[in-house]
């Protein structure tokens, strides 16, 4: 019988070795066993996502509906159609961010990997978008550290602009808070506003901070080669969105109720620093709640909203954000189904 299975064994020619036999499971690599793995976690982040979305749509519906809000929707849609524009003009800004790090890509691709990536801001915890940021330029031909450096710098640029918005703002007294603080908070703006500028035209300074993180969260660290001029150029490109956001917001707010056009620059600096809060608040996916609050106490104690009025702004410009990004994602299948860039 031993004999027999002898001789029926597979040797290679030295005969010291069996040849095993070609099974299907033993050609599987790793890598395509892992792939139904993979592809049940996309699942499950993916139905996350929209759980989470579509649960604070429906609530902030709800709270708007409570508030017997009559809309004027000629001006909805003028608010749609301008974050719009501000959403294409702040992933242009990211994708010019993006080729100081060395890498050029097409305006198509650059829009699927920003907005690909942007729904994930929802699900609890801040660093779901530049994961998945990070898959989707993989993709597209984009290596991990110049994602990561380009979309951290991008952050870091577009809060920075917007607080020098807010700083320049009070410093100027283009906006006045209701209080006697205000004094102090106009003059204490001066050498915040100076901090920001030296940080501007030192972008090494933000390569320190970032290289002192990333190692917390295992990944790589950056080497951050932006010239003065190119760090000038990219805090003018992510300061532009937020005065369409702002537009935006005076739209919404024209919708609400009429209000003169003299509230835009009020308006817009109360949407930066509500969104410049609700991105700095840890705590909150997306910013949710958060910035609708500071929306909302802001315009009522620098316009002198009435409090229903106020809270209205903060939810249905939620929800207008909320739809704007969801097509957005969608409209990135349609341009690149996913595809490499070639």
């Amino acid at each position: 019988m031993k004999d027999q299975f002898d001789e029926n064994r597979s040797t290679d020619k030295s005969g010291t070795a069996p040849i095993m036999e070609n099974h299907p499971a033993s050609n599987q690599s790793p890598k395509s066993r892992s792939k139904p793995l993979i592809t049940i976690i996309k699942i499950v982040l993916v139905g996350a996502i929209f759980f989470y979305i579509f649960r604070y749509l429906i609530s902030n519906w709800d709270q708007l509906k409570d508030l017997n809000i009559k809309l004027n929707y000629g001006y909805v849609i003028l608010s749609f159609i301008a974050m719009k524009l501000a959403w294409l003009t702040t992933a242009w800004s990211w994708g010019k961010t993006l080729e100081a790090f060395g890498h050029r890509l097409k305006y198509r691709d650059i829009y699927t990997i920003y907005f690909r990536s942007m729904p994930a801001k929802y699900l609890p915890g801040k660093v779901w978008q530049l994961a998945g940021s990070t898959y989707v330029a993989a993709q597209k031909g984009v290596p991990e550290g110049a994602n990561i450096g380009s979309f951290l710098i991008g952050q870091a640029y577009s809060v920075i602009s917007g607080v020098a918005l807010i700083i320049g703002a009070l410093a100027f007294g283009i906006i006045q808070i209701s209080g006697e603080g205000f004094a102090f908070f106009r003059w204490s703006a001066v050498p915040i506003l100076i901090a920001l500028i030296i940080l501007i035209i030192r972008p090494v300074l933000m390569e320190r901070m970032m290289n002192l993180v990333l190692p917390i969260f295992k990944r790589q660290k950056v080497n951050i080669y932006i010239k003065i001029t190119t760090s000038l150029w990219l805090f003018l490109a992510f300061l532009i969105p937020w005065f369409l956001f702002g537009l935006s917001f005076w739209f919404l707010a024209r919708a609400l109720t009429p209000i003169s056009f003299n509230l835009y620059i009020p308006l817009t600096v109360i949407l930066t620093a509500g969104t410049v809060i609700g991105f700095l608040a840890i705590f909150a996916p997306g910013g949710i709640g958060v910035k609708e609050a500071s929306i909302a106490a802001l315009a009522a104690s620098i316009t002198s909203f009435p409090a229903s009025f106020a809270l209205a702004i903060g939810l249905g410009y939620r929800i207008v954000t909320s739809i704007v990004e969801l097509i957005a994602f969608g409209i990135t299948w349609l341009i690149s189904p996913g595809q490499k860039s070639k």
